[in-house]
């Protein structure tokens, strides 16, 4: 392979990140406003909770069902573009139209049918959002290419945040408007720019199924859920199990601060629309800020030390932010928290991936670390909602506490997930982390 097939494309990657840029700067607006709608109509924190996990509940269905579409597909766009150029603009269109509905003359309903049209059309294209990077990126610099894409996924939330201080003020409609049409100018951009059919991957496959006349379908062996459960219930040590515990109570905890909390800065701090969605941008900038700082930190004093700080911060943050509700306090500690999420979320797969028994268990262990985070996010916003109808809306803040309260101490019962492998063994395990 040619030294310019594997030299990593900064420039190239970035623009490859303007897909999963539409999935971020989408959800980011999504996620500070929809609830606010909702809340207008039901008053009540749990049902609000529950509906905004319906896009986590069609993600995982649909996901891998297009994921594997994608895979099957074979056209002169390739086979991730085509998705991306019916997904992108059929999500713009739905995201525009939840804009449309007052509360006050449209029934729930129609709500509810703009946000399973847009949710739909999000799962379509996500899968492949992600897997074009791979696509074009080498094993080798994929941890960078990685970064990249995240990167590029932070600016679309950004941008949603400041949408939400300067625009919706204005007018919901424009704001979403204005989100929609970034979306299509990025997946324009991403279409001139990035020709799918000359990455090294695509190649590959029909140079094989040129060669062998048939096509190279997903044959890799996926990673049995029960059986997976089975090995991990099966340890003698239950630092595995502990750690999944941990993953889904602090997940339990943000998602559902995350999809409360524009309703939370209304109803209690009386802050307007926009205002209350703009705060989440504090969140952001210090996970940003503090993501190469956490991956530093977990490799000198400890992985699970690190998480074990970022709760510490995070817990704290929510204690004082239940004690002092008000604008400027909950703006500081919102910016603890980012920095308390920013060590938890870094080192927290990577544990994962250490404690995999063998580098050919890497892809199982990776589908159980998803499987309670996604299960986080589908039950969160419910669970925490219900505390919080029946304990008092100032009450949020306390209720997410105890899921990380409980995190906290589960990771206190994780004994293994540090680096402890010979150099033949790191190398087996990051070769096979790079083909996930």
């Amino acid at each position: 392979m040619s030294e310019s097939t594997i030299k990593f494309s900064l420039k190239q990657t970035a623009l490859i990140g303007l897909a999963f840029f539409t999935t971020s700067i989408a959800w980011s607006m999504f996620n500070t406003q929809v609830n606010i709608t909702l809340f207008q109509y039901l008053g009540s924190y749990a049902l609000v909770g529950a509906w905004m996990a319906m896009d986590n509940i069609i993600g995982v269905i649909l996901q891998p069902i297009m994921g594997t579409f994608s895979d099957n597909t074979r056209t002169k766009l390739g086979r991730r573009m085509p998705y991306l150029l019916i997904g992108i603009p059929l999500s713009a269109i739905f995201f525009i139209m939840i804009s449309t509905i007052n509360p006050a003359n449209d029934p729930l309903w129609l709500l509810l049918l703009w946000m399973f049209f847009f949710n739909v059309s999000m799962a379509s294209y996500r899968s492949q959002a992600v897997a074009l990077m791979p696509d074009f990126v080498q094993p080798v610099n994929r941890s960078k290419g990685n970064a990249v894409i995240n990167f590029m996924g932070g600016i679309g939330a950004l941008v949603a945040y400041v949408f939400n201080k300067f625009l919706v003020p204005i007018s919901l409609f424009l704001a979403f408007v204005a989100v929609a049409i970034i979306m299509v100018l990025a997946l324009v951009v991403l279409l001139v720019t990035i020709k799918e059919k000359e990455s090294f991957s695509y190649q590959l496959i029909l140079e094989v199924e040129g060669r062998e006349g048939e096509k190279v379908g997903g044959t890799k062996d996926k990673p049995n859920l029960i059986e997976s459960f089975k090995d991990i219930l099966s340890e003698d040590d239950k630092s595995t199990l502990f750690m999944l515990l941990a993953i889904f109570a602090w997940f339990v905890g943000y998602q559902a601060l995350e999809a409360l909390f524009t309703v939370y800065g209304m109803d209690v701090l009386g802050l307007s629309r926009g205002d209350a969605g703009f705060m989440l941008l504090y969140v952001a900038l210090a996970f940003l800020v503090s993501a190469l700082p956490a991956g530093i930190l977990g490799s000198r004093i400890g992985r699970r030390s690190t998480i074990k700080i970022g709760l510490i911060l995070f817990i704290a943050a929510l204690i004082i932010g239940f004690a002092i509700q008000t604008e400027t306090v909950i703006t500081i500690i919102l910016i603890i928290a980012g920095i308390g999420w920013g060590f938890i979320n870094i080192n927290s797969i990577v544990i994962v991936w250490e404690m995999a028994p063998t580098s050919k268990k890497i892809g199982t262990y990776t589908g159980v670390y998803y499987f309670f985070s996604f299960m986080a996010a589908i039950l969160g916003p419910f669970m925490v909602g219900s505390l919080t109808d029946a304990l008092g809306n100032t009450y949020l803040f306390l209720v997410c506490s105890f899921f990380f309260i409980a995190a906290l101490v589960f990771m206190f019962l994780v004994r293994r997930g540090e680096a402890e492998l010979t150099e033949e063994e790191e190398r087996a395990k990051k070769e096979a982390i790079q083909e996930l």
